[in-house]
């Protein structure tokens, strides 16, 4: 029996996982357009909110997780509840599945620990409340190089011109175009990776000549995460024994976001420690380079860059080294759900990608008032605490981005089905951020793999 063929474009995270998952039993082609992990010829202007966070995106083989270290959460129930058309439990077996390969670590293991580090917080006389467990690896990986695809898969480095659908409603080919060159690449299955600024386009270039209902939302529905720094407080209790928490047995580190509700929307935030708290000027704009330290180690000019931020050097000790420098100082880091767009929020102009990304006014106040709980929620432990001014300015995008080609339960409402499948079409899917209808506080990375390990069992069901 031969293998049926599967085309999947783009080499990020639910990509290299789906080739992963498929690679023995389809004859797999990936279609990724870049050669860099930052591709200038593709570039993405923000015309709502000029808060941004670069790059957007990754680009050749491995995609993002050449960049981000990737913490690993998981959706809460709640949010499945109420904005998923499916149940969290259709996706936990793939959550576990998904997590060992992306931190080497089994999540039994993590669950646990989140469990006994919760205790640990109430013996210090932390209230009670939402406490979300984020893992994070010792160190990141580039999925294309750990999951060892290079030989296992087709590689096509090309740009994706058109989708070619028959009379049936079924894909027959997509056109590439490869250094000016174009030509058909044709399969029996087609899956978009492209991330949730790239799907949507390429969704916009079909529904332009296939105007199917559910085509009408990609680019709509938006989400990211707002981040940014919002305050500083002095607590009672030593926190800092537990801040990046080795898991037992595992080189990673785990943290409990504090989460608070308002306007239907989870809002965290994160202790983190500060021992440069009465810099007020410092405090204020805070930057961090632990992201560039932890994908780059061996760099010394990375750690140069470390001693501009004291705050980062303790992160960095307890993070790489298990050293938990003595503080009662810290300050708080947001990162918020967010509404969904109602409008046209990502399309393309060329090759340049528009992206509108803005608060609502009551959106504002929402997150203005999730300050203020959390700061009543922390009181008991607290000796003092401030806002920061002028702290929702300066928010940043997540770059978490998602819903834009969404999962709903009928054309209606989103452009897939339950299994990923566009509404109206027999054979294209789409497996990246952009089919994630609501992600909470959660980052995305975690979830996108999940649905990518379940996308591959449905499509091994139909082979069969």
């Amino acid at each position: 029996m031969s293998k049926p063929s599967l085309v999947i474009v783009g080499a990020g995270l639910g990509g290299c996982m789906l080739a992963h998952a498929l690679s023995d039993t389809h004859e797999v082609t990936l279609v990724e357009r870049g050669a860099e992990v930052i591709d200038p010829r593709y570039p993405v202007i923000d015309v709502g909110k000029p808060a941004v966070t670069e790059p957007h995106f990754g680009a050749g083989l491995g995609g993002s997780t050449q960049l981000w270290h990737n913490g690993l959460i998981e959706i809460e129930e709640d949010i499945f509840a109420t904005q998923w058309p499916l149940p969290k439990s259709a996706l936990d077996p793939y959550y576990e599945q998904a997590f060992a390969p992306l931190s080497g670590v089994p999540l039994t293991v993590v669950r646990e620990a989140i469990v006994a580090l919760r205790r640990r917080y109430a013996e210090l006389g932390v209230p009670d409340g939402l406490l979300q467990g984020l893992y994070y690896p010792q160190w990141p990986r580039n999925l294309w190089t750990s999951l060892k695809l290079q030989g296992r898969v087709k590689v096509v480095q090309a740009d994706v011109v058109d989708i070619d659908v028959d009379a049936q409603d079924r894909v027959v080919s997509l056109t590439i175009d490869e250094a000016g060159r174009q030509r058909a690449l044709a399969a029996e299955q087609f899956v978009l990776c492209a991330g949730g600024l790239g799907s949507p386009v390429l969704l916009q270039k079909l529904a332009a000549r296939h105007p199917l209902p559910a085509l009408r939302h990609a680019g709509f529905h938006y989400e990211d995460h707002p981040m940014g720094f919002v305050g500083e407080v002095q607590v009672t209790v030593p926190l800092y024994r537990l801040w990046n928490y080795r898991v037992p047995g595992t080189d990673g580190n785990l943290r409990l976001p504090l989460v608070v509700k308002r306007g239907g929307m989870h809002i965290s935030f994160q202790l983190r420690p500060a021992a440069a708290y009465y810099r007020d000027s410092r405090r204020e704009r805070v930057g961090s380079v632990l992201n560039d330290l932890r994908r780059n180690p061996w760099n010394p000019l990375t750690y140069l860059k470390l001693f501009k931020h004291w705050d980062d050097v303790l992160d960095i000790l307890s993070f790489k080294f298990g050293i938990h420098l003595p503080t009662r100082h810290y300050t708080l880091l947001m990162c918020a759900q967010m509404p969904p767009a109602q409008t046209l929020s990502i399309w393309a102009d060329g090759r340049t990608r528009k992206r509108d990304w803005r608060f609502t006014p009551a959106y504002e106040q929402d997150l203005r008032s999730s300050v203020a709980d959390v700061l009543a929620w922390l009181a008991p432990i607290t000796r003092s605490a401030r806002e920061f001014p002028g702290w929702l300015d300066d928010l940043r995008t997540g770059a978490h981005h998602s819903g834009t080609a969404r999962m709903a339960a009928t054309a209606d409402d989103g452009v897939c089905d339950t299994d990923c499948r566009v509404h109206g079409l027999a054979n294209l899917y789409v497996c990246d951020g952009s089919v994630i209808p609501s992600s909470g506080i959660a980052n995305t990375g975690l979830t996108i793999a999940a649905l990518a390990l379940r996308l591959a069992d449905h499509l091994k069901a139909r082979r069969a």
